[in-house]
């Protein structure tokens, strides 16, 4: 589940950097961006696994 996260991140700040998914980014503020938006990515990558690993627990064994 992180890989996912990390993975929507940079596709996120890829479209950011192109000006297709909101304000462009500046030029030079790449690495700053991604500082910023860290601490949010890293708890969305918590419940996402948290979440992954109760699903699992539910299902019925095979």
């Amino acid at each position: 589940m992180p890989r996912t996260v990390v993975g929507g991140l940079v596709v996120w700040l890829w479209g950011r950097f192109d000006g297709r998914r909101g304000e462009p980014i500046a030029q030079g503020r790449l690495g700053q961006e991604m500082a910023d938006g860290l601490p949010g990515i890293v708890r969305v990558a918590a419940v996402a696994s948290a979440l992954f690993l109760v699903w699992r627990m539910r299902r019925e064994p095979r």
